[in-house]
């Protein structure tokens, strides 16, 4: 899985950018079809913004946003909505595989 972080208006040290590539690459366990995610930090003016930008096989992008007071909060927020949103569309690919019709 490929895995970009980009910072608009904020400075990000690297031991922290190493934290949140660490916590993003744990999404590929729960849609092993995930080709690449994208996370951009904003500054606001109350605190930060983090956007996730998920590309799954065969599925549109997933766009997650969310706001926190520290990059660490916005980001545990939108890593936590972005399981949610991989395991409910992997269950929902199973549920339809399962539901095809046997060939004649």
């Amino acid at each position: 899985m490929n895995i970009q972080i980009t910072a608009k208006k904020i400075d990000i040290a690297q031991d922290l950018r190493d934290a949140i590539k660490e916590k993003l690459s744990r999404l590929d366990r729960f849609n092993p079809k995930t080709q690449s995610l994208e996370a951009v930090i904003k500054a606001e003016e109350r605190g930060v913004s983090c956007e996730l930008i998920l590309r799954v096989e065969n599925h549109d992008s997933q766009v997650i946003a969310v706001s926190g007071e520290t990059v660490q909060a916005a980001v545990d927020v939108a890593v936590g909505k972005a399981e949610r949103q991989l395991r409910k569309g992997k269950e929902r690919d199973s549920v339809r595989r399962r539901a095809k019709p046997q060939g004649k």
